[in-house]
């Protein structure tokens, strides 16, 4: 019964083999994407204002990553590149505050006017952050953009935001805390479902 079965057996082990190299093949494509920021800075452009995409939340609180996301929003603002942040995430399941409001409280203690946060809290992913930070920036007449995410997030939130309508100039952020090789096989796959899905 083995000896039957054998050729089914081998056929299988081919065709998962070849399927595999396929899939090994585009991700590597899309590492190249998602690694082109990796040692681009913001061109240092004043603009009227930044989008700060939300990443997690820890008990009410930016979780390391989102801070470094804050903080280099922080560090526009302060050398005067622009004179917005907007703050863009919305509230998960289960959590008290939205991303958007945790993102505010944290800016708030750098010193950074309230006036000049606008909050977009409804966003549950990063296309959705884009659309409905449209609306805002419709809404407060601001054309002159920064967009600021990691570095490897940087393309995809690019494409969104161009399907957004939205013409921004990449602030990428460059992780100390993150094992971006996680992170970016991560956002690999994210990529080839975008390019399935849109």
């Amino acid at each position: 019964m083995f000896h039957q079965l054998d050729p089914i057996y081998k056929w299988s082990l081919g065709v998962l083999t070849f399927f595999l190299i396929i899939m090994l093949i585009v991700v590597l494509l899309f590492w190249r994407d998602v690694s082109k920021y990796d040692q681009l800075e913001a061109d240092g452009k004043k603009r009227e204002a930044a989008i700060i995409l939300g990443a997690a939340v820890w008990k009410d609180q930016p979780s390391p990553a989102l801070r470094e996301r804050l903080d280099k929003g922080a560090e526009l603002y302060e050398k005067g590149l622009v004179s917005y942040l907007i703050l863009s995430g919305g509230k998960g399941t289960l959590k008290k505050k939205s991303e958007a409001q945790v993102m505010k409280e944290y800016l708030l203690k750098r010193q950074i006017p309230e006036e000049d946060l606008i909050l977009e809290d409804q966003s549950t992913n990063t296309q959705e952050n884009l659309l409905n930070t449209r609306k805002i920036l419709d809404q407060h007449h601001l054309k002159q953009i920064y967009l600021v995410t990691h570095d490897y997030h940087m393309h995809r939130a690019l494409i969104y935001a161009k399907q957004a309508h939205i013409t921004a100039s990449p602030a990428p952020v460059h992780s100390q805390v993150l094992w971006l090789p996680y992170h970016k096989f991560r956002e690999c796959f994210a990529m080839i479902k975008l390019h399935i899905f849109g």
